[in-house]
């Protein structure tokens, strides 16, 4: 499954064809003044240092590892192809594990009716924002691999405008069975803040 949209949250669903075994979904949202600039650079994959805890599967370790394992994938992802590394934020943790834990407690496999409105609410003020959830993958490695091979989930992973991140995950899954783990990453650029980047190319060349 697939939603997303740029200004208000609108779905879309298709099966995505992965062997991970996995579901996705991502949203965007933006302020009205923020708009889109497209600069089509490509940049060459470099090899780079693992990232602790990729491949441990959830609970194997502690949640903040696992949490920052994913934010290193994501980081790797985005330094390879030329773009600002994100920051965790703390709010963004927050909206993020509070999501994951509502989406098992639940067993509802959604962004809801309003998942910018969520990142408000813990007190994040935010001019442009997005959201990839997943379930049923079991590591680190995995959820990222879903998401990069998935064109919205990639997108928000390499859009060049956001600065801050945050992660939810429980080691249960809601709706599809089986073993794994539910994943939420919450992306920002704070209101008042300019983006760090504005070179789409990398997104543009979604998915990996």
């Amino acid at each position: 499954m697939l939603t997303g949209s740029t200004v208000k949250v609108s779905r879309v669903k298709r099966r995505v064809p992965i062997a991970l075994l996995g579901v996705l979904a991502a949203a965007v949202a933006a302020s009205p003044a923020v708009a889109k600039s497209h600069h089509h650079h490509r940049h060459r994959v470099h090899a780079t240092r693992e990232c602790a805890n990729a491949t441990a599967p959830v609970g194997a370790v502690s949640r903040k590892a696992t949490k920052a394992a994913v934010v290193c994938l994501i980081n790797k992802q985005r330094t390879d192809r030329g773009l600002p590394a994100l920051h965790e934020s703390g709010l963004l943790d927050r909206s993020a594990q509070q999501w994951t834990n509502t989406m098992v407690a639940t067993g509802a496999f959604t962004h809801g009716a309003n998942f910018a409105g969520r990142i408000s609410a813990v007190g994040f003020h935010w001019s442009s924002a997005g959201e990839n959830i997943a379930t049923g993958f079991l590591t680190p490695r995995a959820v990222v691999a879903g998401w990069m091979a998935s064109t919205g989930h990639c997108q928000n992973i390499l859009n060049p405008t956001y600065t801050s991140v945050g992660t939810g995950v429980l080691h249960q899954v809601v709706g599809i069975g089986g073993d794994g783990a539910t994943w939420t990453q919450d992306f920002a650029l704070a209101a008042g803040h300019r983006a760090p980047s504005h070179n789409f190319g990398p997104a543009d060349g979604c998915p990996y």
